[in-house]
């Protein structure tokens, strides 16, 4: 009787070390920085892709919170890089917005492009994000300074309105269209709706190159900006990973 009741307990526990853990604990780490409980859930049989109801892989999770360790331990524990979420976003873009340059070394070297044909570019992402090392690093890497993204606005229009100068003077360098247009509006409008007039300038000289743009006297800046589509579609693009979201139970 008691050598039963030993077996019993030594199976129970056996059962307790190995089950594997839940999704909810598997995105809490990701989520929080805890490579070492993802590790040992990837060893006991979780799946490194799973995703939430929104989506959102561990990857993303990982990526979205600037947790390079975990994103390390989730591609070598064999998450896809691919896997986007339901607003089209990958751990590559969240780690351009985030600022994480590891994370976008990391992305990039899984074998993720710089540009992409559909969804935001990872540079206009690292631009709203107002990054200079990821932008830096994006650039060398061999970004589309005219990458197209879904909201038809562009890396140049982003930084003008953001109040990047020094994106403004490298995009312009390397060959970003001053004239591109969203919906009529170039980015000397994005610079002069948000203030930044110096930037609206430097856009208008570079149109007059180009034989393109409005009169040489400055505009006045927009009396009680609005605020811009752009942030609106950003912040659509990342609500999914806000403090309040995603859900992680299991679907």
């Amino acid at each position: 009787m008691k050598r039963c009741a030993l077996w019993l307990c030594s199976i129970f526990v056996a059962a307790t070390v190995w089950a594997a853990p839940s999704a909810d604990n598997m995105v809490a780490a990701a989520k929080s920085g805890d490579a070492d409980t993802v590790k040992a859930g990837l060893a006991e049989g979780f799946d490194p892709n799973y995703e939430d109801r929104q989506g959102n892989s561990l990857l993303v999770h990982a990526a979205a919170n600037s947790n390079a360790d975990v994103v390390a331990v989730l591609l070598k524990g064999g998450a896809d890089p691919k896997r986007r979420n339901k607003v089209g976003d990958d751990a590559l873009n969240y780690g351009a917005i985030k600022g994480n340059l590891s994370i976008v070394k990391q992305m990039l070297d899984a074998g993720l492009p710089v540009n992409r044909k559909q969804g935001w570019q990872p540079l206009s992402y690292a631009v709203y994000g107002k990054n200079m090392d990821v932008f830096d690093y994006l650039m060398a890497k061999g970004a589309d300074v005219n990458g197209n993204n879904p909201s038809q606005a562009s890396a140049l229009m982003i930084a003008a309105q953001q109040g990047q100068e020094e994106m403004v003077d490298r995009l312009l360098e390397a060959g970003a269209d001053p004239t591109w247009t969203k919906g009529g509006e170039s980015a000397v409008d994005w610079a002069l709706k948000a203030g930044n007039t110096d930037i609206a300038e430097k856009v208008m000289q570079a149109q007059a190159k180009i034989g393109f743009g409005r009169s040489a006297v400055l505009a006045e800046p927009y009396e009680d900006p609005p605020e811009h589509e752009l942030v609106t579609d950003t912040e659509k693009a990342l609500m999914p990973l806000s403090s309040s979201a995603p859900t992680t139970q299991q679907q």
